[in-house]
Order: structure tokens, then C-alpha cells, then sequence
């Protein structure tokens, strides 16, 4: 079977480290859906492992990328323990799903995430910005602005939600191996940098704002394969970057993407990623915190 040949190949390659799952799920039956849900916290708790995140996505009919409408991120202390609760789960009928997909990926340690955590909360309480309602009419739709996709649906969607709930958005994000900024925007520095570094100067930049608007960075990984589903679905390419940003609405995301200082930095993250993909969603209540 393909799927068990995949985790022998995976634990063969074990490193010793803490492994994580992102699991996108296209779920049917929201009631059978749920009982899982509540069944494999407690296989995940049995082997020392730690359910991170569950959360509804915005679904884009007839995009492959936007496809599935719930998230569930899992770590779990080694490999072996991850692939022992992924061999418990039953077929996609019995749990109520159409389809799945399930990445294995490297976690950022506690203890940054920890640390992310309180400058987020230094900042917030040195220099909040008030959230205003920004209009629609001046939401940036285009990748080269706002960072998500320009097509028309997806935006639809995203307007389609209570624009005050809290909610997260999901980045995956694809690195050059080489910044290419615009002739007009090169520089003897940014002509050496890698794309990693010119995202990072993004980052940067775009952190504190985010931090500002009461929001944070809930968790941060690498993706290392696919353990479940289609390897050349879009979700399952190789990534260099999976990023979960809680916020407590997404006014707050539009109020920050509308901003002359996000603005400012979008060419660096532009001349450091070759791809991308966000993907919004809205956190099940006992997962709403946006800080960790």
C-alpha cells in the first residue's frame, strides 16, 4: 500500500526530534466528524503528544488549494508515536470525511514560541493600535498587497465570515533560493540575499504591526512530506515555511493589510517567496486563544 510504504520511509528517516501533523480534512458529516475529533484527542494524550490547534477553513468551490474545510495540528514527541495515532484513524466514511490530506512537519520549539509569545505581548502593551472598521472598498485583493490569493472567490469567502470573530490564517509559504527584488528596488544588499532573508526582512517589519493589532504567531513549522493523501495536490508541494497567525478578528488582519507600514515591506516578501498560499479560518472556541 502506498500510504504504508510513505511511514516506513518516514520512520526509517526518523531524526530524533519532535514531529508534528497538519491534517486537512474535507468533512461531510459534521456529527461523526466531531465524535472523532473527541475520540483521537485522547489516543493523541496516550502517547505524550499534544493537540495544538482545531479550526474551520474557508472553502473556495473548485479550488483544489481551498478545498478542505477543517484543520487539526497535532505534535507529537517522536515519529513512531505520530504514525501509531495515524493507524488508529478509520476510513474516511466511518469519520464522516470526503477527503484528506496529512503533512508531517518539523516544530518550532516550545520554548520560541513562548518567547514569540511575550514580545507579542510587550508590544501590545507598549504600542496597541485601536482597530477601526476598514471598508471593503479599500481591501487590497491583489498577492502583491494583501498576500492572499486576487481570485475573486476566495475573497468573497472571507468577507462571507463574521468580520469581528476571531480567526487564523494558515501560510504556507515557499522560499527562493535567491531574492529577486525590482530593478528599481535593487540594492548592492539586495542582490546577495537569499529569499529567506529578504522574507525575513518582511517578517520583520510585519510582526510588530501584527503584534500591534492584538495579533500573534500561534505556531510555526516545516513541512517535511505528505503521509496521507495526494502528494501533488497543492498543499502537499515542498514548502519551506507552515505558519498559523491568530487574530481576534479579521477587521484586525484587514486594518493591518489596509496600513501604510505593511505596505512598505510587501516588496521584500514578494522578492523572497516563490509561492504561496493563505488559506483563513475560524478556530473551534476551546482553540481561540491567539497567544501562547
Amino acid at each position: 500500500m502506498q500510504t504504508e510504504e510513505r511511514w516506513k520511509n518516514f520512520l526509517t528517516r526518523d531524526d530524533g526530534n519532535p514531529v508534528a501533523l497538519a491534517r486537512f480534512l474535507d468533512v461531510t458529516n459534521v456529527d461523526l466528524g466531531r465524535a472523532w475529533v473527541d475520540a483521537s484527542r485522547h489516543w493523541i494524550e496516550d502517547v505524550g503528544g499534544q493537540r495544538i490547534y482545531v479550526g474551520d477553513l474557508d472553502v473556495v468551490p473548485g479550488r483544489s488549494a481551498l478545498s478542505f474545510n477543517r484543520l487539526l495540528v497535532e505534535e507529537y514527541p517522536s515519529r513512531e508515536a505520530a504514525i501509531e495515532v495515524l493507524s488508529r484513524s478509520s476510513s474516511r466514511e466511518e469519520i464522516g470525511l470526503r477527503d484528506r490530506l496529512v503533512l508531517a512537519l518539523n516544530p518550532r520549539s516550545r520554548s520560541s514560541r513562548r518567547l514569540t509569545a511575550l514580545v507579542g505581548k510587550i508590544v501590545r502593551g507598549i504600542r496597541p493600535i485601536r482597530v477601526e472598521e476598514v471598508p471593503e472598498a479599500k481591501y487590497p485583493k491583489g498577492v502583491s498587497s494583501g498576500g492572499r490569493s486576487s481570485d475573486e472567490a476566495q475573497v468573497e469567502a472571507f468577507y462571507a465570515r463574521d468580520q469581528w470573530q476571531r480567526f487564523t490564517m494558515v501560510n504556507l509559504n515557499g522560499m527562493r533560493e535567491t531574492a529577486q527584488y525590482p530593478v528599481a528596488e535593487s540594492s548592492s544588499r539586495s542582490n546577495h540575499a537569499s529569499g529567506r532573508e529578504a522574507y525575513g526582512r518582511y517578517a520583520r517589519n510585519t510582526a510588530i504591526e501584527v503584534f500591534r493589532r492584538g495579533g500573534n504567531f500561534l505556531w510555526v513549522a516545516k513541512p517535511m512530506t505528505v503521509l496521507v493523501g495526494d502528494s501533488d495536490h497543492p498543499l502537499g508541494r515542498h514548502w519551506s515555511e507552515f505558519v498559523l497567525v491568530g487574530w481576534p478578528s479579521r477587521m484586525a488582519f484587514r486594518h493591518l493589510i489596509a496600513g501604510d507600514s505593511f505596505t512598505r515591506g510587501v516588496v521584500h516578501r514578494n522578492a523572497g517567496l516563490d509561492r504561496s498560499i493563505a488559506i483563513p479560518g475560524t478556530p473551534w472556541p476551546e482553540f481561540s486563544r491567539y497567544s501562547l
